[in-house]
């Protein structure tokens, strides 16, 4: 009976050190996602930030993205937005669904561009949207 005690609690621990293992494994597939898409919004010219969320569930994968534009000209934020979209697109190119909504700001909130002003009028479908602005010359 003590070896099994003994067997017991070591499969524990090394259940526990399993576990322990895999949660500090790193960032998850949303916030890579989050990185990579911040990162890509903000090297294109006339984007100083770039707030992306991610929630990826079983409902599906719902992404939003507030860019701030170095720039309080809708013409100046408008070709921001156009650069910074298929930059940020192409990184969900390994997600077959979801949903996308993206605002490029100016400094200071005054003026606002949303994918609408670059001639994109469909819903917030993640393939529509990719399909759309990825295949712009």
């Amino acid at each position: 009976m003590r070896k099994f005690f003994r067997l017991a609690a070591s499969t524990s621990v090394v259940g526990l050190l399993v576990l322990g293992l895999i949660a500090c494994g790193g960032p998850s597939e949303a916030e890579r996602l989050v990185n990579d898409m911040q990162d890509a919004a903000t090297s294109v010219p006339g984007v100083q930030a770039a707030q992306v969320h991610v929630n990826m569930n079983t409902s599906g994968n719902f992404i939003t993205a507030k860019l701030v534009g170095a720039s309080n000209d809708e013409a100046a934020l408008s070709q921001a937005l156009k650069g910074a979209l298929p930059a940020m697109l192409e990184k969900t190119k390994d997600l077959a669904s979801g949903t996308f909504s993206v605002s490029i700001f100016s400094p200071d909130d005054a003026v606002s561009v949303g994918s609408d002003a670059l001639g994109y009028t469909g819903g917030t479908s993640l393939s529509d949207i990719r399909d759309y602005f990825l295949d712009q010359p």
